[in-house]
């Protein structure tokens, strides 16, 4: 690998020179591996030199098993640095092998890997002697959720197998043999991201991959001598390696075992990770690793809601008496009975029963139908409530499957999901176009009820808030707390959420905080709140304001949604979401360069990771003067919150606001963000000033 590197960077050094810029695509951390286990800067090709040499230094040592890791480690750096140069000009792989793998995907998976649904990484390398078996293994993987890695011939005996790959299954093919370090690199990156490690802290690093990224490696076929030296490498960094190979074991670290299930097995008893498999009983396979599944108008067989025709979903609670367990329904034409892209009218309503169910968690479980719905292979599920939109695949149907089947996923997820609310569950589908309508008509007034219901729902009405550690899986210090009027910063949690987990969960990541005596209303501070925030953050943070930017803001673990910024020029802040792909924004960096300085439980003042919708809270940048604060955000971002946003300006007076707001057609410098601002005489410029 060290010779491969060498030759590759002189031919580099002598056709661009020792200036020309050397790195990844779409990562704020240059290369990672580097950036992660030495205090190197690797910017341009010549800095690529001393990486080589020290990866050198590492290889010539005695053969004892330590000094095999420490080669192990050389092995990483060299194929970092190899990497990185072939990646020059974009990926340098032919499809479907991904390469170098960016930033904003680490972070869309980071919230996964946080909230469970992705309990573990399994990197599989080399080349199967039985395809079969390789690809009935890699699918195992997507239904239990792991994030899985490909490098080898296991790409291509992957694809022709028809194993689903890419960013939609949480399955990458990343391409040859050495193209594995884009695992590795991936692993590193979430240290640097959601862990709050720093440039060149390689112990802490190795003890962060050990410990807390919980990967093991599937060697396939026979080893050559750069699979071996992978394989030390993925050793170095606390990955167990299990090979079908006769190779001596190494305690803790080499195993070896049959390609399959033994293998799976044995890979997740070495890490720990234990997932409940929720067993549903119909004809397409039914996991978290499809959830991101995107079906294609020509791949439709089926289509209901999206505008195309009338849909909704409710969640609604009843006595144990008056629900029939496991009773699904299907009142009209089923999916068979419709021609391929044809549409039906759609009405999903679950009922559940529960000694401990409350009539506020109708409303969590009914977001859960989101999920659920697009963990089947072939079903894509979109929005909610009466804007629902489902779209069931041609595979799907080829293979038997009913909208039966649709309820069926339904009620076993939710009974596997909520067993401590739940006893019970029916559901009832129903498509004729008269039942859809009286259905719909039932359902807004409920909607509407729980909409009054979440107005009452602030700060001032509750007597505790919510914590949330999920992520303190890979931030350790970090505690985001999530209030009625502020929500948990991935977006995914509200304080009804929390209050719903709490009860399902007494032990787990959602615990009640007692607010206790006001510190500062407009800031948000609660002593009760600091002190709960002390004691979990293992006293690294001592507390926090939910509604400041600049005063002691809440921390952020790396799964935020979007980052705010302070713009000094402009007296303002923007608001620049994950998805953003652009590199310039007014502050100067873009999504993923932020990232890197506001993630890993930093307190960061000037900078605060949130959920989009706090936004739109009556609260938002409460000590800063509120939402008229706000002058850039992208235009992904507007349109997404659009008619709430524009409700929200109306509501504090200023109705023309929204407009006033540039975005990255605008402007991406402060001079010009500045030029719209007072052209179009934002309010921010007559503010007090932020600094």
């Amino acid at each position: 690998m060290l010779s491969l590197a060498r030759s590759s960077l002189d031919y580099n050094l002598g056709r661009r020179g020792g200036d020309a810029p050397l790195g990844y695509p779409e990562t704020a951390y240059e290369l990672p591996v580097v950036f992660g286990l030495t205090d190197m800067k690797v910017r341009a090709l010549a800095d690529a030199e001393p990486v080589l040499s020290l990866a050198e230094g590492l290889i010539r040592k005695p053969p004892t098993l330590a000094n095999a890791l420490d080669a192990g480690a050389a092995t990483l750096l060299a194929a970092e640095v190899l990497g990185a140069l072939s990646h020059k000009g974009g990926n340098p792989f032919p499809p479907p092998s991904t390469g170098f793998i960016p930033d904003s995907i680490l972070r869309k998976l980071g919230i996964f890997m946080v909230d469970g649904s992705v309990p573990g990484v399994a990197v599989a390398v080399g080349k199967a002697d039985d395809p079969a078996a390789a690809a009935a293994m890699i699918r195992q993987f997507q239904e239990i959720g792991l994030l899985v890695f490909l490098a080898g011939g296991l790409v291509g005996q992957a694809e022709k197998a028809g194993v689903k790959l890419g960013d939609d299954f949480r399955t990458f093919p990343l391409g040859p043999l050495p193209a594995v370090i884009h695992a590795v690199n991936f692993a590193v990156r979430a240290g640097l991201t959601f862990g709050g490690l720093g440039r060149g802290q390689a112990d802490a690093m190795y003890g962060y991959l050990a410990n807390r990224v919980k990967a093991f490696v599937c060697a396939l076929g026979p080893l050559d001598d750069i699979a071996l030296a992978v394989a030390a490498g993925a050793m170095k960094a606390g990955f167990p390696v299990f090979t079908d190979q006769e190779l001596p074991e190494i305690p803790g670290l080499l195993f070896r075992r049959a390609a399959g299930e033994e293998m799976v097995r044995s890979g997740m008893e070495a890490r720990g990770i234990k997932v409940k498999i929720v067993k549903v009983p119909i004809p397409i396979a039914f996991g978290p690793a499809y959830e991101g599944e995107r079906i294609r108008k020509s791949d439709t067989h089926a289509e209901f809601g999206g505008g195309r025709a009338t849909a909704y979903e409710l969640v609604t609670s009843a006595p144990l008496t008056e629900v029939r367990d496991k009773e699904i329904t299907v009142v009209g034409p089923d999916i068979a009975g419709i021609p391929k892209g044809g549409t039906l009218p759609l009405g999903i309503v679950v009922t559940v029963a529960g000694n401990r169910m409350q009539k506020d968690f109708e409303s969590v479980l009914e977001r859960r139908i989101h999920r659920i719905v697009n963990y089947g292979e072939g079903t894509m599920h979109v929005a909610q409530r009466d804007t629902t939109w489902i779209r069931v695949s041609d595979e799907a149907v080829s293979r038997g499957f009913t909208l039966s089947d649709l309820g069926m996923m339904l009620y076993a997820k939710i009974h596997a999901d909520f067993e401590n609310i739940v006893d019970k569950v029916s559901v009832t589908i129903h498509t004729r176009e008269e039942d859809v309508l009286a259905g719909l008509a039932h359902a807004k007034t409920i909607y509407a009820e729980r909409d009054a219901r979440a107005r009452t729902l602030t700060d001032d009405a509750v007597e505790e808030f919510y914590s949330c550690t999920l992520c303190q899986s890979f931030a350790p210090n970090h505690v985001c707390i999530v209030a009625p009027e502020r929500l948990g910063l991935c977006g995914a949690i509200n304080w009804l959420d929390g209050k719903a987990g709490y009860e399902i969960t007494p032990t787990g990541p959602n615990q009640p905080v007692k607010k206790g005596a006001v510190l500062n209303s407009v800031k948000g501070a609660w002593d009760g709140v600091n002190a709960f925030v002390r004691e979990h953050s293992r006293n690294t943070v001592p507390g926090f304001n939910l509604y400041s930017i600049m005063d002691a803001p809440m921390t952020s673990c790396g799964c935020f949604e979007c980052i705010l910024a302070v713009i000094p020029e402009a007296n303002g802040v923007m608001a620049v979401n994950r998805e953003f792909a652009g590199a310039e924004t007014p502050c100067g960096m873009g999504f993923s360069t932020l990232a890197g300085s506001v993630g890993g439980g930093a307190q960061t003042p000037g900078f605060m990771g949130v959920g989009k919708h706090y936004l739109l809270s009556r609260k938002f940048l409460g000590a800063e003067g509120g939402l008229p604060r706000l002058v850039w955000m992208t235009k992904e971002m507007k349109e997404q919150l659009g008619a709430d946003l524009r409700a929200r300006a109306a509501e504090i007076g200023m109705p023309d606001l929204i407009d006033k707001i540039a975005d990255e057609t605008i402007a991406v410098t402060p001079d010009k963000l500045l030029e719209h601002l007072v052209k179009v005489g934002h309010p921010a410029l007559s503010m007090p000033s932020l600094l």
